[in-house]
Protein backbone atom coordinates (compact mmCIF):
# COMPACT_ATOMS: atom_id res chain seq x y z
CA UNK A 1 0.00 0.00 0.00
CA UNK A 2 1.37 3.55 -0.84
CA UNK A 3 2.73 5.04 2.10
CA UNK A 4 0.79 8.36 3.76
CA UNK A 5 -2.03 7.29 1.42
CA UNK A 6 -5.64 7.47 2.38
CA UNK A 7 -6.71 4.02 4.03
CA UNK A 8 -9.38 1.71 4.98
CA UNK A 9 -8.63 0.41 8.67
CA UNK A 10 -8.91 -2.43 10.54
CA UNK A 11 -11.77 -2.49 12.75
CA UNK A 12 -9.34 -3.44 15.76
CA UNK A 13 -7.61 -0.23 15.25
CA UNK A 14 -7.83 2.19 17.63
CA UNK A 15 -11.31 4.13 17.26
CA UNK A 16 -12.38 7.33 18.63
CA UNK A 17 -15.95 7.11 19.20
CA UNK A 18 -18.67 4.67 18.07
CA UNK A 19 -21.41 5.96 16.52
CA UNK A 20 -25.62 4.36 17.17
CA UNK A 21 -29.04 5.09 16.41
CA UNK A 22 -31.36 5.68 18.84
CA UNK A 23 -34.86 3.30 18.36
CA UNK A 24 -37.39 5.68 17.86
CA UNK A 25 -41.22 5.52 18.20
CA UNK A 26 -42.22 6.31 14.43
CA UNK A 27 -39.78 3.49 12.92
CA UNK A 28 -40.03 -0.23 13.18
CA UNK A 29 -39.00 -0.29 16.74
CA UNK A 30 -42.66 0.74 17.54
CA UNK A 31 -44.42 -2.37 19.05
CA UNK A 32 -41.69 -3.12 20.93
CA UNK A 33 -40.31 0.07 22.11
CA UNK A 34 -39.46 -1.00 25.90
CA UNK A 35 -37.80 -3.67 25.59
CA UNK A 36 -35.57 -2.73 22.44
CA UNK A 37 -34.60 0.43 24.39
CA UNK A 38 -33.73 -1.16 27.24
CA UNK A 39 -31.24 -3.11 25.39
CA UNK A 40 -29.95 -0.53 24.11
CA UNK A 41 -29.13 0.93 27.32
CA UNK A 42 -27.11 -1.88 28.19
CA UNK A 43 -25.48 -1.64 24.77
CA UNK A 44 -24.47 2.23 25.48
CA UNK A 45 -23.98 1.09 28.76
CA UNK A 46 -20.91 -1.46 27.50
CA UNK A 47 -19.96 0.60 24.90
CA UNK A 48 -19.24 3.97 27.42
CA UNK A 49 -16.48 1.52 29.43
CA UNK A 50 -14.68 1.28 26.74
CA UNK A 51 -15.24 4.72 24.73
CA UNK A 52 -16.94 7.38 23.52
CA UNK A 53 -20.90 7.14 22.21
CA UNK A 54 -22.15 9.50 19.39
CA UNK A 55 -26.15 8.90 20.02
CA UNK A 56 -28.48 10.00 16.94
CA UNK A 57 -31.44 10.71 18.70
CA UNK A 58 -34.96 12.32 15.91
CA UNK A 59 -35.18 16.16 16.69
CA UNK A 60 -37.21 17.33 19.49
CA UNK A 61 -37.22 12.69 21.21
CA UNK A 62 -36.16 13.24 25.14
CA UNK A 63 -36.66 9.77 25.47
CA UNK A 64 -32.92 8.51 25.38
CA UNK A 65 -31.89 11.52 27.70
CA UNK A 66 -34.73 10.15 29.96
CA UNK A 67 -33.24 6.49 29.71
CA UNK A 68 -29.76 7.01 29.56
CA UNK A 69 -27.68 7.89 32.42
CA UNK A 70 -25.53 11.10 32.24
CA UNK A 71 -21.90 10.03 30.91
CA UNK A 72 -19.37 12.88 29.71
CA UNK A 73 -18.54 10.67 26.82
CA UNK A 74 -22.02 10.16 25.51
CA UNK A 75 -23.19 12.59 23.08
CA UNK A 76 -26.34 13.43 21.65
CA UNK A 77 -26.80 14.60 18.02
CA UNK A 78 -30.54 15.54 16.65
CA UNK A 79 -30.58 14.10 13.16
CA UNK A 80 -33.74 12.95 11.25
CA UNK A 81 -33.51 9.39 10.26
CA UNK A 82 -35.38 6.21 9.39
CA UNK A 83 -33.52 3.22 10.76
CA UNK A 84 -31.40 2.50 13.25
CA UNK A 85 -28.92 0.56 11.23
CA UNK A 86 -26.11 2.63 11.27
CA UNK A 87 -23.63 0.56 10.11
CA UNK A 88 -25.21 0.83 6.33
CA UNK A 89 -25.58 4.58 6.44
CA UNK A 90 -22.50 5.51 8.55
CA UNK A 91 -19.73 7.40 7.88
CA UNK A 92 -17.32 4.99 6.43
CA UNK A 93 -14.10 6.42 7.00
CA UNK A 94 -10.66 5.86 5.68
CA UNK A 95 -7.02 7.23 7.85
CA UNK A 96 -4.17 8.81 6.91
CA UNK A 97 -1.51 10.80 8.51
CA UNK A 98 -3.53 13.24 11.00
CA UNK A 99 -6.15 13.17 8.79
CA UNK A 100 -9.72 10.96 8.16
CA UNK A 101 -11.58 11.26 5.41
CA UNK A 102 -15.99 10.19 5.45
CA UNK A 103 -17.00 8.27 2.09
CA UNK A 104 -21.03 9.39 2.14
CA UNK A 105 -21.93 6.70 -0.05
CA UNK A 106 -25.43 6.17 -1.44
CA UNK A 107 -27.80 4.27 0.35
CA UNK A 108 -31.76 3.35 -0.68
CA UNK A 109 -33.01 1.45 2.19
CA UNK A 110 -31.24 -2.27 1.22
CA UNK A 111 -31.71 -1.77 -2.75
CA UNK A 112 -34.95 -0.20 -2.27
CA UNK A 113 -36.71 -2.38 0.25
CA UNK A 114 -37.11 0.33 2.91
CA UNK A 115 -37.75 4.05 2.98
CA UNK A 116 -34.43 5.49 3.36
CA UNK A 117 -34.30 9.63 2.62
CA UNK A 118 -33.73 10.32 5.74
CA UNK A 119 -30.95 7.86 6.74
CA UNK A 120 -29.22 8.96 3.11
CA UNK A 121 -29.19 12.47 4.25
CA UNK A 122 -27.73 11.62 7.91
CA UNK A 123 -23.85 11.83 6.64
CA UNK A 124 -24.77 15.67 5.19
CA UNK A 125 -26.14 16.65 9.08
CA UNK A 126 -22.82 15.02 10.66
CA UNK A 127 -20.60 17.23 8.21
CA UNK A 128 -21.63 19.58 9.69
CA UNK A 129 -21.68 18.95 13.20
CA UNK A 130 -18.25 19.73 15.50
CA UNK A 131 -17.50 16.48 16.56
CA UNK A 132 -16.61 15.67 13.20
CA UNK A 133 -15.22 19.07 12.25
CA UNK A 134 -12.01 17.20 11.85
CA UNK A 135 -13.61 14.41 9.65
CA UNK A 136 -13.47 15.60 5.61
CA UNK A 137 -16.96 14.08 4.06
CA UNK A 138 -17.14 13.06 0.25
CA UNK A 139 -19.93 11.76 -1.42
CA UNK A 140 -20.24 9.01 -3.85
CA UNK A 141 -23.77 8.20 -5.97
CA UNK A 142 -22.18 4.51 -5.97
CA UNK A 143 -24.61 2.43 -3.74
CA UNK A 144 -22.62 0.35 -0.47
CA UNK A 145 -23.66 -0.13 2.78
CA UNK A 146 -20.98 -0.61 5.77
CA UNK A 147 -22.08 -4.32 6.49
CA UNK A 148 -21.25 -5.33 2.99
CA UNK A 149 -17.30 -4.72 3.43
CA UNK A 150 -14.82 -6.19 5.61
CA UNK A 151 -11.18 -4.56 5.78
CA UNK A 152 -8.41 -6.18 7.58
CA UNK A 153 -6.24 -3.22 7.54
CA UNK A 154 -3.62 -4.23 4.52
CA UNK A 155 -5.19 -3.20 2.01
CA UNK A 156 -7.45 -6.35 1.65
CA UNK A 157 -11.31 -5.98 0.94
CA UNK A 158 -13.64 -9.05 1.57
CA UNK A 159 -17.43 -8.84 0.28
CA UNK A 160 -20.07 -11.23 -0.66
CA UNK A 161 -20.63 -10.99 -4.34
CA UNK A 162 -24.08 -11.83 -4.10
CA UNK A 163 -24.77 -8.56 -2.15
CA UNK A 164 -22.74 -6.32 -4.16
CA UNK A 165 -23.97 -7.50 -7.73
CA UNK A 166 -27.60 -7.52 -6.34
CA UNK A 167 -27.27 -3.89 -5.59
CA UNK A 168 -25.11 -3.41 -8.98
CA UNK A 169 -26.83 -5.87 -11.55
CA UNK A 170 -25.68 -3.62 -14.31
CA UNK A 171 -22.14 -4.14 -13.05
CA UNK A 172 -19.92 -7.29 -13.66
CA UNK A 173 -17.18 -8.15 -10.42
CA UNK A 174 -14.68 -6.79 -11.92
CA UNK A 175 -15.98 -3.35 -12.50
CA UNK A 176 -17.57 -3.36 -8.86
CA UNK A 177 -13.75 -4.32 -7.37
CA UNK A 178 -12.61 -1.56 -9.57
CA UNK A 179 -15.21 1.20 -7.59
CA UNK A 180 -14.06 -0.58 -4.58
CA UNK A 181 -10.56 -0.15 -5.18
CA UNK A 182 -10.80 3.64 -6.22
CA UNK A 183 -13.71 4.58 -3.56
CA UNK A 184 -11.67 2.64 -0.70
CA UNK A 185 -8.19 3.10 -1.68
CA UNK A 186 -7.56 -0.82 -1.12
CA UNK A 187 -5.47 -3.23 -2.85
CA UNK A 188 -7.52 -6.22 -3.37
CA UNK A 189 -11.21 -6.93 -3.43
CA UNK A 190 -11.45 -10.71 -2.28
CA UNK A 191 -14.77 -12.69 -2.12
CA UNK A 192 -17.42 -15.58 -1.71
CA UNK A 193 -20.91 -15.94 -3.21
CA UNK A 194 -23.26 -16.94 -0.44
CA UNK A 195 -26.65 -16.47 -0.82
CA UNK A 196 -28.29 -14.58 2.40
CA UNK A 197 -29.51 -16.31 5.59
CA UNK A 198 -33.07 -16.57 6.61
CA UNK A 199 -34.63 -13.57 7.28
CA UNK A 200 -31.26 -11.38 6.30
CA UNK A 201 -33.03 -8.39 4.10
CA UNK A 202 -29.30 -7.14 3.56
CA UNK A 203 -28.98 -9.78 0.04
CA UNK A 204 -26.11 -11.40 2.71
CA UNK A 205 -23.84 -8.80 3.96
CA UNK A 206 -20.86 -9.86 4.76
CA UNK A 207 -20.91 -8.99 8.34
CA UNK A 208 -23.34 -12.12 9.01
CA UNK A 209 -21.20 -14.25 7.34
CA UNK A 210 -17.11 -13.96 7.72
CA UNK A 211 -14.87 -11.12 9.61
CA UNK A 212 -11.33 -10.82 9.79
CA UNK A 213 -9.55 -11.47 13.11
CA UNK A 214 -5.87 -9.56 13.46
CA UNK A 215 -2.68 -11.95 12.37
CA UNK A 216 -4.74 -13.17 9.07
CA UNK A 217 -7.51 -14.87 10.31
CA UNK A 218 -11.45 -14.94 9.47
CA UNK A 219 -14.22 -15.91 11.28
CA UNK A 220 -16.91 -17.46 9.98
CA UNK A 221 -20.31 -18.37 11.00
CA UNK A 222 -21.54 -22.19 11.30
CA UNK A 223 -24.97 -21.49 9.06
CA UNK A 224 -26.91 -24.94 11.00
CA UNK A 225 -27.13 -26.73 7.67
CA UNK A 226 -23.57 -28.83 6.80
CA UNK A 227 -23.82 -28.01 3.19
CA UNK A 228 -24.41 -24.19 3.28
CA UNK A 229 -21.32 -24.25 5.79
CA UNK A 230 -19.25 -26.06 3.82
CA UNK A 231 -19.38 -24.07 1.02
CA UNK A 232 -19.27 -21.19 2.97
CA UNK A 233 -16.12 -22.85 4.46
CA UNK A 234 -14.73 -23.99 1.39
CA UNK A 235 -14.96 -20.89 -0.22
CA UNK A 236 -12.86 -19.12 2.37
CA UNK A 237 -10.17 -22.14 2.22
CA UNK A 238 -10.12 -20.63 -1.11
CA UNK A 239 -9.04 -17.02 -0.50
CA UNK A 240 -5.64 -15.68 -0.18
CA UNK A 241 -4.10 -12.77 1.14
CA UNK A 242 -1.46 -10.65 -0.15
CA UNK A 243 1.65 -12.81 0.12
CA UNK A 244 -0.72 -16.07 -1.33
CA UNK A 245 -1.22 -17.09 1.65
CA UNK A 246 -4.33 -19.07 3.27
CA UNK A 247 -6.19 -17.32 6.08
CA UNK A 248 -6.44 -19.32 9.14
CA UNK A 249 -10.19 -20.33 9.48
CA UNK A 250 -12.19 -19.93 13.10
CA UNK A 251 -16.47 -21.09 13.06
CA UNK A 252 -18.28 -19.87 15.22
CA UNK A 253 -20.91 -22.25 16.34
CA UNK A 254 -24.48 -21.72 15.28
CA UNK A 255 -26.87 -20.16 17.96
CA UNK A 256 -29.27 -23.35 18.29
CA UNK A 257 -32.21 -22.21 20.04
CA UNK A 258 -32.24 -18.70 18.65
CA UNK A 259 -35.39 -18.30 15.96
CA UNK A 260 -34.36 -20.16 12.84
CA UNK A 261 -36.61 -17.65 10.63
CA UNK A 262 -33.97 -14.63 11.67
CA UNK A 263 -30.11 -14.39 10.73
CA UNK A 264 -28.75 -14.87 14.39
CA UNK A 265 -24.81 -15.24 14.94
CA UNK A 266 -22.46 -14.43 15.93
CA UNK A 267 -20.08 -12.58 13.06
CA UNK A 268 -21.91 -9.78 13.61
CA UNK A 269 -19.13 -8.73 16.61
CA UNK A 270 -18.15 -5.25 17.38
CA UNK A 271 -14.70 -4.00 18.11
CA UNK A 272 -14.33 -1.23 20.73
CA UNK A 273 -11.19 -0.32 22.40
CA UNK A 274 -9.71 -3.06 24.24
CA UNK A 275 -12.51 -5.13 23.50
CA UNK A 276 -14.84 -7.38 21.31
CA UNK A 277 -18.69 -7.17 21.57
CA UNK A 278 -20.41 -10.61 20.65
CA UNK A 279 -24.32 -10.40 20.38
CA UNK A 280 -25.87 -12.79 22.89
CA UNK A 281 -29.61 -14.53 22.38
CA UNK A 282 -29.98 -16.16 25.69
CA UNK A 283 -28.92 -19.51 24.19
CA UNK A 284 -26.07 -21.77 25.04
CA UNK A 285 -24.08 -21.33 22.46
CA UNK A 286 -23.56 -17.87 23.48
CA UNK A 287 -20.52 -18.55 25.62
CA UNK A 288 -19.01 -21.00 23.96
CA UNK A 289 -19.06 -17.81 20.94
CA UNK A 290 -17.84 -15.67 23.53
CA UNK A 291 -15.31 -18.58 24.49
CA UNK A 292 -13.70 -19.05 21.08
CA UNK A 293 -13.30 -15.17 20.16
CA UNK A 294 -11.82 -15.40 23.87
CA UNK A 295 -9.00 -17.39 22.70
CA UNK A 296 -8.72 -15.87 19.63
CA UNK A 297 -8.28 -12.45 20.83
CA UNK A 298 -5.58 -12.41 23.86
CA UNK A 299 -5.55 -8.64 23.83
CA UNK A 300 -9.46 -7.94 24.12
CA UNK A 301 -12.14 -8.57 26.79
CA UNK A 302 -14.49 -10.76 24.84
CA UNK A 303 -17.99 -9.40 26.21
CA UNK A 304 -21.05 -10.72 25.68
CA UNK A 305 -24.04 -8.45 24.86
CA UNK A 306 -27.80 -9.06 24.75
CA UNK A 307 -28.97 -8.59 21.02
CA UNK A 308 -32.02 -10.58 21.12
CA UNK A 309 -34.27 -7.80 20.12
CA UNK A 310 -32.38 -6.21 18.05
CA UNK A 311 -31.94 -10.06 15.68
CA UNK A 312 -35.95 -9.56 15.88
CA UNK A 313 -35.55 -7.05 13.24
CA UNK A 314 -32.68 -8.97 11.47
CA UNK A 315 -29.62 -7.31 12.57
CA UNK A 316 -27.28 -7.41 15.76
CA UNK A 317 -24.61 -5.30 17.05
CA UNK A 318 -22.26 -4.57 14.36
CA UNK A 319 -25.47 -3.70 12.20
CA UNK A 320 -26.37 -1.21 14.55
CA UNK A 321 -23.63 0.58 15.26
CA UNK A 322 -20.71 2.14 13.23
CA UNK A 323 -16.68 2.90 14.37
CA UNK A 324 -15.47 6.20 14.03
CA UNK A 325 -11.41 5.56 14.11
CA UNK A 326 -8.93 7.75 15.01
CA UNK A 327 -6.89 10.06 13.36
CA UNK A 328 -3.36 8.82 13.32
CA UNK A 329 -0.34 11.14 14.90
Amino acid sequence: MTEGYPRLPAEWAPQHATLLAWPSADGDWADKLPTIRAEYCQFVETLLRFQPVILLVPPGDASATQALRPHDDLHLVEVPYNDTWCRDYGPIILIEKGQRRAMDFLFNGWGGKYPASLDNRVNTHLARHALFKDVNFRQSLFELEGGAIECNGQGLLLINWHCLQARHPHMGREAIADELRSLLHVDRVIGIDIPPMPGDDTDGHIDTLARFLPEQRIAFQDLGEAERTSTLRAQLEALRDMEGHAFDLLALPYPEGADPDLPSNYVNFLFVNGACLVPAYGVANDEQARFLLERALPEHEVILVPARQMISQFGGLHCASMHVPRAPL
